[in-house]
């Protein structure tokens, strides 16, 4: 008895394709299908079935011994081959996956890549097979046909877009989802669109791709070895474009011809979570479609009851945030959605008709109000979920592990999650947290607590993406467990981190995610640089991590006696290179160092160590007279000492006036005023010598040199609030005030009678 072969050409994730598929198998009751899908996956299909596999989801194949070869083919309920691999399972049919392995596709790449770097060309990025054009971001449908020719888009370039044209649309996604993937399911589709495409293929004189052709090659062979097995009734899934060619007869030859020869490398394949926004994205089957929320509506909801059910659905998603959205509303937008329809020469409106009638009804002309339905009822917020007994590696079973253990299950949806330190699931949750972000899976974003008790508390916001499934894969290599991995990172890391200051931050980081394995590694690798590093730079951007790292200790628990011992070597070295460092330098330098010198000022009071505190303002001292300090640095340096009461304000107005001496540069004094203020004007305020010192300097300069600084000063005072300039400016209006006199009482008239005789020889009396 011949064998009864069926070619079902569909479009990857299509509500319309998987219901008329469903509909063609229930009529043919064939005895195998084969799916498009790549060979060595077919294994890992199995527990697409199993009761806890939730779509949305993806299979993962990729090379173990090189995790960047990977590839996802997510699947929806809506995806045609989901919708065949349950048939088969409930009908008892074969099913055999007849793409073209992943294990020669890697190999292929792994071919191109090396070829191009033999010849130093920059190697691409492989491109996933598509069969059908990617959707454009952008929601208008053109009713009015194109009718001359030379308005029609070629067949070679666009296809679809061609036979869109034809038919009086602009856009061919959208024709193809209004014209097959709207209507209802129904068998006969696929002789249409095989007619089609077969009619496209055959005025299509433009070559495919070498990818392209090598799978169809691999799928003619596969489906010829099928046919001599006897099977009797054999159905074909495939992608509509891929249809016209898979017939037995064609390119024996060649096929066996372009397969031999072939190179493999070692893949697995498992499951893992996908979500409704990635499964947007031009991915896997090159498939990417603009709203999964609605395609499963599509599939799942009577086609009579879909447009109210889209609608009511929204209504009451906007109740949900306290909008104005009542059952009037939802009746008034599905009447307008479907006159638009109509308008339009549709049979059901489209998700277009919907979105404009409900930013017409619901959101009273205001788009931006159905942020949130376009959000939950256009893309989706959904994650699937997949059974726990899916092949896993040790580090996936740990992280599964560490996120139960600290109630953190993993969530598309983004949420804000706030720590309190001094409670210990909250700190274990900080730690896995800080542990991920150093494997590069930055599943949790830190935010900068407000109003909170300081390092007590942690803001993160969590996302989990479906591709950090594949950085936790590679992650696998350095250790079976999440806390070994990211040990093993950090050491890694800390080995080629080429200066001081990036050491001290992996640290930082280090201690943050309480990597005890790690931190040995880590201070051994920071010592032998400090020894090695003669630029104050370095180090004076490397002290301030590595004291918040002392104060995170005492908060987390963690030991840092190694750290504290590096630190009390660093300040040494920082306070006799530190006058140096401020000398030579122009104003643009000067900036840079001024941040470093701040921050190493606040991190060495924070140490509580009076001896190492005394060697600091010795060091900022000899910034302040140094004659060949930066004017911006030596002005700051006075700042820094009078803050920590270590330069009286008889000192400090003695500095000043020697910094506006006449002797002294313009732009040196203006410097040295700009690092004294650093942005606070209350110095001025609450000390009046040293205002009438900067008032008197300004009120003597020459116009033409006034004119000249103005632009310079006002770096100095930009960063003044509002009041302070106010109150500045009062205090300029008033004038000197006088200087108090001591009592009478405490005046020696007989002391000072002694001067007159000196006063009138000085005096020429």
């Amino acid at each position: 008895m011949p064998t009864d072969l069926r070619l079902f050409g569909i479009r990857h994730h299509g509500p319309g394709s998987a219901a008329s598929l469903r509909q063609a198998l229930d009529a043919y009751q064939p005895d195998m299908v084969l799916l498009e899908c790549p060979a060595d996956a077919e294994a890992a299909l199995a527990a697409a079935t199993h009761a806890e596999m939730v779509p949305p989801v993806a299979l993962l194949i990729y090379n173990p011994k090189q995790h960047q070869q990977a590839s996802f083919l997510p699947f929806a309920e809506f995806s045609p081959e989901w919708q065949a691999i349950h048939w088969c399972h409930r009908h008892g049919a074969h099913l055999r996956c007849f793409d073209l392995p992943a294990s020669l596709r890697f190999a292929q790449e792994q071919a191109a890549q090396t070829s191009e770097a033999e010849l130093d060309i920059e190697p691409t990025a492989a491109a996933e097979p598509v069969d059908e054009p990617t959707p454009e971001p952008d929601n208008e449908v053109a009713a009015e046909p194109a009718t001359p020719d030379d308005f029609l888009p070629s067949p070679k370039t666009d296809p679809i877009s061609y036979l869109a044209e034809l038919d009086g649309y602009s856009d061919g996604e959208r024709w193809w989802e209004l014209r097959l993937e709207h209507a209802p399911g129904h068998a006969d589709t696929f002789a249409v669109v095989l007619d089609m495409m077969t009619a496209l293929r055959e005025e299509l004189a433009q070559p495919e791709t070498e990818e392209t052709l090598l799978r169809e090659a691999f799928m003619r062979e596969t489906l010829r070895a099928t046919l001599q097995q006897g099977y009797q009734r054999v159905a074909v899934v495939c992608g509509a474009w891929h249809a016209p060619v898979l017939r037995p007869e064609l390119l024996k030859k060649e096929d066996k011809a372009r397969l031999k020869g072939l190179k493999k490398v070692p893949t697995a394949a498992t499951w893992i979570p996908w979500t409704f926004e990635r499964l947007s994205y031009a991915s896997g089957y090159g498939a990417g479609i603009l709203s999964p929320a609605w395609y499963e509506l599509l599939f799942t909801v009577p086609r009579a009851e879909v447009v109210t059910h889209w609608m009511v659905g929204a209504a009451r998603l906007l109740r949900t945030r306290d909008l104005d959205a009542s059952a009037a509303h939802a009746i008034e937008g599905v009447r307008l959605a479907e006159t638009l329809a109509v308008v339009r020469g549709r049979e059901l409106p489209g998700i277009e008709e919907l979105q404009e009638a409900a930013v017409a009804i619901l959101g009273g002309g205001n788009a931006e109000a159905l942020d949130l339905v376009q959000r939950e009822l256009v893309i989706g917020e959904r994650l699937g979920a997949v059974p726990p007994e899916q092949p896993a590696t040790p580090l996936q079973q740990d992280l599964q592990l560490q996120q139960k253990v600290t109630r953190l299950k993993p969530e598309a949806t983004a949420k804000t999650l706030d720590l309190d330190l001094r409670k210990e699931l909250d700190l274990s949750r900080s730690h896995l947290l800080h542990r991920l972000r150093l494997l590069g899976i930055r599943w949790g974003e830190p935010r900068r607590a407000q109003g909170k008790a300081g390092t007590f508390h942690e803001l993160w916001e969590l996302q989990w993406q479906p591709e950090y499934a594949l950085n936790v894969l590679d992650a696998g290599r350095l250790g079976n467990t999440v806390l070994a991995a990211a040990a093993a990172k950090a050491a890694a890391r800390a080995a080629e981190a080429p200066d001081l200051e990036a050491v001290s931050k992996l640290l930082e980081e280090a201690l943050q995610a309480d990597l005890g394995p790690a931190i040995g590694t880590l201070v051994a690798r920071l010592e032998t640089l400090s020894a090695g590093t003669r630029d104050v730079t370095h180090l004076l951007a490397a002290l301030p991590p590595l004291v918040n790292v002392l104060r995170y200790g005492n908060v987390r628990r963690t030991e840092t006696a190694q750290v504290a011992t590096v630190v009390h070597h660093l300040v040494p070295r920082l306070c006799i290179g530190l006058p140096q460092a401020c000398t030579g330098l122009d104003y643009d330098a000067a900036r840079q160092l001024l941040p470093r010198i701040e921050g190493t000022h606040q991190a060495i009071r924070l140490l509580q160590d009076e001896a190492q505190e005394n060697d600091w303002y010795d060091a900022l001292a000899v910034v302040l007279r140094n004659p060949a300090s930066s004017g911006l640095l030596a002005g700051a340096a006075g700042r820094l000492l009078f803050d920590a009461h270590q330069l009286a304000p008889e000192a400090a107005a003695t500095a000043l006036g020697l910094a506006l001496a006449p002797a002294q540069p313009t732009d040196y004094a203006t410097a040295w005023i700009e690092g004294f203020l650093s942005g606070s004007g209350l110095l001025l305020l609450h000390h009046r010598p040293l205002f009438d010192l900067l008032n008197d300097w300004l009120g003597e300069l020459p116009e033409d040199t006034f004119r000249e600084i103005v632009p310079l000063l006002r770096r100095a005072f930009t960063d003044f609030s509002l009041p302070e300039r106010r109150q500045l400016l009062d205090l300029s209006r008033q004038g000197h005030q006088p200087v108090a006199v001591a009592g009478e009482e405490d005046f020696d008239l007989e002391r000072g009678l002694r001067v007159l005789p000196g006063l009138r020889e000085l005096l020429g009396f």
